[in-house]
């Protein structure tokens, strides 16, 4: 609710004659005296005096602040400005004109705090252009806002430019989506896996809506497409998807790869994999979809026509899989015949969990007799880095650390949408390769495992998984088999959500950025390892490495 506080006597008078508001009532009045009319805006004098123009109306002093006076050696007029809000008043001048004032709130930074008029939406749900170009500024500020280095990997100019002409580009209208395709590739460009514009699956993926019946799985090794299910069975489990209309699977996956965030281009392949769905809904979709496929283990390229249908219709349709209950995030069985355990590592979550469950396991290990674990993180994209320095702790031969270095960067922004009153703004560097803050493996008397370790990587490696990965090759804890890691041994992370401000559409930004331990600046790259397969075949490799020894 509007608040006004008026000072002085005569600022309560009414002067016969004056302007009403729009609900009638008659508006305050400041009466020129000697001196001149000043501005306090939150208690501080602003500069200048205010000049009373009875002919501009209304005359309006625009501000951010929260209290504003007008006042003389005679009257004053005090509002308590709310955001959007507008207060109107009468200067009356010593030659007895009347001059119309109004104080508007207006932000001071209009892209953290844009204007109610910004806000509201066209018929439909719609984005203006206006709005929409609105929306591009607020996440390239942003970015600049949060990110510790915007141009690690993408030149300044190359930013600036695709953002000129995406915003050149905007239609007069544009929803969700289409906003969605044309900034998207702008976060893309920055080449930070953490850092990304988020799918709009609510506004795409409704119950009512037909779409491709097929679902499919994409090499992360090269432009290759599978398929996983089709609706009616019409195409088998394991065919190669060799186009869709025409297009094919080289070519739709090259039109995808701006639409996914990553270091490397096969961790990109990877993120395609997950939102092959959406992006062809996206760029593809049409009334009816000629599939040319070949069989596994074919030659011939067969053909299927594929109508759109609802996610109702496909789960009817869909042939069966094996249901599978939800894998944990960490279990382990045991190959007695081959004296070796499989460690399935998928998440990095709740650390107090992952110490009685190593408890668990390294018990159960000692127990039987096996001389042999395998960790499997081919699948794990990451987490909490606490739950990896437990498990390593168990099979570390001397003081471990994940991370070597670390740059942290806080603003105002970072602040605002964190909601932490404990950080304050700034740069903060931490240098942890002296030694100090080396983890101690534990004693043979609290458990530490003296078997061999064998550790299974895979592009989809990511993020803590990642981390764990290069403690575990760089200190000596075994064998790694498998791919390359998708994170990177220098790479941003720790995510803040961004909302954009209009559209809604999420963006999630990186604060810092990492080391890991022993990590060389210019020579950046994922955990490699010691026997390069490919991920599928990693288990089968390791299992016949041990059989070896």
């Amino acid at each position: 609710m509007k608040k006004m506080v008026f000072a002085g006597l005569l600022a309560l008078a009414m002067v016969p004659g004056m302007a009403q508001n729009e609900a009638g009532t008659a508006l305050p009045v400041l009466r020129e005296g000697k001196e001149l009319i000043h501005i306090w805006v939150d208690g501080r004098l602003q500069p200048g005096a205010w000049r009373v123009s009875p002919q501009v109306r209304p005359d309006v002093y625009s501000t951010s602040g929260r209290r504003v006076k007008f006042a003389n050696e005679r009257d004053s007029v005090v509002f308590d400005v709310e955001k959007d809000g507008a207060y109107d008043f009468v200067v009356l001048t010593a030659e007895g004109d009347s001059a119309f004032t109004r104080v508007r709130w207006e932000s001071a930074n209009p892209l953290e705090e844009p204007s109610a008029e910004m806000l509201r939406r066209g018929p439909g749900g719609k984005l203006s252009k206006e709005q929409a170009r609105f929306d591009v500024d607020a996440l390239v500020y942003a970015l600049g806002e949060i990110h510790p280095d915007l141009f690690s990997v993408c030149r300044q100019e190359d930013l600036f430019r695709a953002v000129k002409r995406v915003k050149d580009g905007m239609p007069d209208s544009v929803t969700v989506l289409e906003l969605f395709r044309r900034a998207a590739p702008l976060v893309t460009l920055l080449g930070d896996g953490h850092t990304m514009l988020r799918f709009p699956y609510n506004d795409v993926f409704t119950e009512t809506r037909r779409r491709l019946p097929l679902s499919v799985r994409v090499s992360t090794s090269e432009l290759r497409i599978f398929a996983d299910r089709c609706i009616d069975g019409l195409i088998p489990e394991g065919a190669e998807v060799l186009s869709v209309n025409g297009r094919s699977a080289a070519e739709m996956l090259e039109a995808m790869m701006p639409y996914a965030s990553g270091e490397r281009r096969f961790f990109r392949l990877s993120r395609l994999d997950y939102d092959f769905a959406a992006l062809f809904e996206m760029l593809y979709a049409a009334g009816e979809y000629d599939v040319a496929y070949r069989a596994e283990g074919g030659a011939d390229t067969l053909h299927a026509t594929l109508r759109p249908a609802t996610f109702a219709e496909m789960k009817a349709r869909m042939p069966e899989k094996k249901k599978e209950s939800k894998a944990p995030a960490y279990s382990f069985r045991i190959m007695k015949d081959r004296n070796v355990a499989v460690m399935d590592f998928r998440s990095f979550s709740d650390p107090q969990r992952m110490r009685a469950f190593a408890d668990s396991m390294f018990s159960a290990l000692r127990r039987e007799h096996i001389d042999n674990l395998i960790i499997d993180i081919r699948h794990n994209g990451g987490g909490d880095s606490s739950v990896g320095d437990v498990l390593l702790r168990y099979i570390s031969p001397k003081p471990f650390q994940q991370m070597g270095k670390a740059l942290v960067r806080v603003t105002p922004t970072t602040l605002r949408l964190m909601n932490h009153p404990e950080l304050k703004p700034g740069w903060t560097f931490f240098d942890g390769e002296d030694g100090s803050a080396l983890v101690p493996p534990l004693s043979d008397d609290e458990g530490h495992y003296a078997g061999k370790v064998c550790l299974l990587t895979s592009h989809m490696t990511f993020s803590s998984a990642s981390s764990f990965a290069w403690a575990f090759r760089h200190f000596g804890m075994g064998t790694v088999v498998g791919e390359e890691t998708g994170g990177m041994s220098v790479s941003f992370g720790d995510i803040l959500p961004y909302r954009l401000p209009v559209s809604g559409l999420v963006c999630t930004v990186s604060w810092k950025r990492f080391w890991l331990y022993g990590a060389d600046e210019n020579d950046i790259h994922g955990t490699l390892p010691h026997y390069a397969v490919p991920q599928e075949e990693a288990l089968d490799k390791a299992l016949e490495l041990i059989g070896k020894e």
